[in-house]
């Protein structure tokens, strides 16, 4: 009796094993899904606002879009990324790369397919949006044939003639740089003045304007930057009011030296008595 109990308790098992199997449906993509338009951003395209992006033009696919245009390797290198809609930053879908250089905010543009994703404030969340472009290695400017697919979340990329470079700022380690609107850099980040380094010793002689300025160590205003301890510390023919240092590790609070009248200065870093010396040179 045990043991017709047992073949038959086995037999039911195998029934509702069977049953669920029968049950399970296989993965389908929804082709129907198609995107009317996909848009274009960038240094590349001239436009930056999500709400007037540069349009693709459509193909004989239905989820292929494609853009003829010239991508040269420049100091930001923040060259294009795409969107699906027209809207506003916060309520857009961006494609942008899978992957980005370590430290940046690009990744470099290959010919043949280069993987993208998906970002938006919805999806990831406040202050997590993925501002993430493609750039150009260098010595690889020129004119591109792009191709998005936006369901398969690929970007395939042609070049079609060569186009060179333009000159770019390459960043020293070690080095102080100076930005600011009372710099020659003014705001760029991307290509900030260089001082001149002895040592610990970082010089800048030349003019400044009536403006602001900091000190930065890297082509990033999240990274380790030199400023005053207190904000607004004026420069001036007296020279600087205070010569105190900090270096702030990724560049908060924002304080900046405020030059308040313009002329031709020497200006002295010392980052290892973490002081600052002005010294006013004439008009």
């Amino acid at each position: 009796m045990k043991t017709i109990t047992k073949i038959f308790m086995m037999l039911a098992a195998a029934a509702a094993l069977f049953s669920c199997q029968k049950e399970v449906k296989p993965n389908i993509i929804d082709m129907e899904h198609h995107y009317k338009m996909v848009y274009m951003l960038g240094g590349a395209t001239g436009r930056w606002d999500s709400a007037d992006p540069l349009p693709m033009k459509a193909t004989d696919d239905p989820d292929v879009f494609e853009y003829e245009l010239d991508l040269v390797r420049n100091a930001e290198n923040k060259l294009v990324k795409f969107s699906v809609s027209v809207n506003t930053w916060d309520k857009t879908d961006f494609l942008v790369p899978a992957e980005v250089e370590e430290g940046k905010s690009y990744s470099f543009l290959k010919e043949g397919v280069n993987e993208l994703c998906v970002t938006s404030v919805k999806k990831d969340g406040e202050g997590k949006l993925k501002d993430h472009f493609f750039g150009i290695p260098k010595g690889q400017s020129g004119r591109y044939l792009l191709r998005v697919n936006p369901v398969k979340l690929t970007l395939e990329a042609k070049k079609l003639s060569p186009l060179e470079d333009e000159e770019v700022l390459e960043w020293v380690e070690g080095t102080v740089y100076m930005v600011g609107d009372a710099t020659p850099a003014g705001w760029q980040i991307a290509s900030p003045a260089p001082m001149v380094r002895n040592g610990n010793i970082h010089t800048y002689e030349g003019v400044l304007k009536v403006g602001e300025m900091k000190l930065p160590t890297e082509f990033d205003w999240h990274k380790p930057t030199y400023m005053p301890e207190v904000n607004g510390t004026v420069i001036n023919e007296q020279g600087v009011a205070s010569n105190k240092v900090v270096l702030m590790p990724e560049g908060e609070p924002d304080n900046k030296w405020k030059v308040e009248k313009e002329g031709k200065y020497r200006v002295t870093l010392d980052t290892e008595a973490m002081t600052i010396n002005v010294e006013w040179l004439g008009e």
